[in-house]
């Protein structure tokens, strides 16, 4: 018999210090609910779960920034709603001034009655805010630019690519438009990397595509023309002349692809959706200088009209695609977050079953523990009895 050593109480005091630990490991899993506590509980689960719970956090920023842009949408359509019902008074307006029944004190009336429409459009356009920034003016499509002053880029669509390009477009003595691929050497020097005609609108013959022109006089006597250049399909730009004047040759151009609403959609840079506001102005429609105080300026309304009708169709044609991807894309993000968030549950939720089972084993040997203990402490007094 042995007293310096008491290995009985050793063997005992480990167990029982393994048992307080893996007790007290179950009562922290309990009362936090995770099974994952610290880093040490499971360094790679861990670092998993941290990860995914980040997203989760990301997710739900992205689905806010997903109702916003909706609701941004939603604003433009309401403006481009308003003003498609003006335009449609304005077609009635230039039929009716079509009438040869008509004198001139009653075009003038109608004319009058247009002017206030015009004006009320272009203050709409004007005046349409979301968070302070101007939506239908314009202010949110895609950028373009050319190297000539009095060239300007109105717009050009989604179809259209984004990059420079090296063009001829050129009026006649008729003032007609024509647009060629410029002749340029676009492999070495100054033009090097540009894009020809035949890229812009998707043809191979550019100088087939269609060119529209409208005139539009100015208020200090001069001429601006409006000038759409359209491809294959979809693919349109549009140009703003001032005075009918082109002196470039090449026409440089360099559309940008920015300038139109990045909303992210996802937790990952790059996950955007550009959404283009076209402007509704009178201009961007083709409205400016309408005039409908004679019959023949009446019937060249009526086309103007149909023009800007089908422009604002287009527009809010666009709007609703982008308001139903914006739709789809929020239904795939509550799926997304409702699956990454399982995935968080399963690696770390504590099993309340499971853990209470562990709880309740431990916490029985942990007593049991303190009683061996005592036991196993009071074996060395056995030695006083062969003393006596």
């Amino acid at each position: 018999m042995k007293i310096n050593s008491n290995i009985t109480a050793y063997i005992t005091n480990n167990a029982y210090a393994q048992n307080e630990k893996r007790l007290g490991a179950a009562t922290g899993r309990l009362s936090s609910g995770y099974k994952l506590n610290t880093a040490g509980d499971d360094p790679a689960n861990f670092a998993i779960a941290a990860k995914l719970r980040s997203m989760i956090k990301g997710l739900d920023k992205v689905k806010t920034n997903t109702t916003t842009g909706m609701s941004v949408l939603e604003t433009a359509e309401a403006a481009m709603m308003e003003t498609q019902d003006m335009v449609h008074r304005l077609n009635e307006l230039a039929i009716k001034s079509s009438n040869g029944t008509l004198s001139s004190s009653d075009r003038q009336t109608i004319q009058d009655e247009a002017n206030q429409l015009i004006k009320e459009i272009d203050r709409i356009a004007e005046t349409t805010e979301f968070n302070g920034m101007k939506l239908v003016n314009g202010f949110f499509n895609d950028r373009g630019y050319t190297n000539e002053l009095s060239v300007k880029v109105m717009d050009y669509s989604e179809q259209v690519q984004a990059g420079k390009y090296a063009v001829k477009l050129t009026k006649d003595a008729n003032g007609d438009y024509h647009l060629a691929n410029s002749g340029v050497d676009t492999t070495t020097g100054q033009y090097k990397g540009y894009k020809d005609a035949d890229k812009l609108v998707g043809m191979t013959d550019p100088t087939k595509a269609t060119i529209l022109k409208e005139t539009v006089p100015n208020e200090d006597g001069t001429t601006t023309d409006f000038v759409t250049v359209k491809g294959v399909g979809d693919v349109q730009i549009r140009f703003e002349v001032e005075n009918g004047k082109i002196t470039g040759n090449p026409l440089e151009l360099n559309l940008t692809g920015r300038g139109s609403m990045r909303l992210q959609v996802g937790t990952e840079e790059g996950e955007v959706i550009s959404a283009s506001i076209p402007s509704m102005t009178t201009t961007a429609m083709g409205l400016a200088g309408i005039d409908f105080r004679s019959k023949e300026s009446s019937y060249e309304a009526i086309d103007k009209v149909n023009n800007a009708i089908a422009y604002v169709n287009r527009a809010r044609s666009t709007m609703g695609a982008y308001e139903n991807r914006l739709e789809n894309t929020e239904t795939f993000l509550d799926a997304y977050n409702e699956n990454v968030t399982s995935s968080v549950s399963r690696i770390q939720d504590t099993d309340m079953a499971e853990m209470m089972i562990e709880f309740t084993s431990m916490q029985i040997l942990s007593q049991a523990g303190i009683s061996m203990l005592a036991q196993a402490n009071e074996a060395p007094q056995a030695a006083l009895q062969l003393l006596q």
